[in-house]
């Protein structure tokens, strides 16, 4: 790996995240689905930064690489939101709760490609800080 250059998953690890998010984050999911979910991706994320795994740089890479580090975020998002909105339904949490989860769920990508997850205090937002400091409303 080159210093301050992410690892890249291999072109063929796409076929792995559509089919673990299919199963573990569809529209039907559960805490348990989605738990899972998180593991395998994780799992595959370990796998891009192993030894021996230097994918060549291109189209179907970098797609790979976003479509991860998407299912990822989507993963982590519903994972927090503990309840059943719209066409996203809990088998465990069958219920909408307007109370608890008007609002929304905010991912960040962090150092290492963390994720950072909150909520806001309701349906709005508030200013958003750019990396260089500027507001944008």
């Amino acid at each position: 790996q080159t210093a301050g250059i992410q690892p890249l998953p291999a072109p063929e690890d796409r076929s792995a995240v559509q089919r673990i998010m299919t199963e573990g984050a569809g529209v039907l999911r559960s805490a348990d689905s989605l738990r899972r979910a998180a593991e395998k991706l994780a799992e595959l994320q370990t796998a891009a930064e192993g030894p021996g795994k230097q994918p060549v740089p291109g189209t179907e890479t970098w797609e790979t690489a976003n479509l991860l580090l998407v299912a990822r975020v989507l993963v982590e998002a519903a994972r927090r939101r503990e309840e059943t909105r719209g066409c996203h339904w809990r088998e465990d949490r069958p219920d909408r709760d307007d109370e608890q989860w008007r609002r929304h769920v905010v991912v960040r990508l962090g150092e290492g490609r963390t994720l950072a997850v909150h909520t806001t205090d309701g349906p709005g937002f508030a200013p958003v800080t750019t990396p260089t400091g500027a507001v944008k409303k």
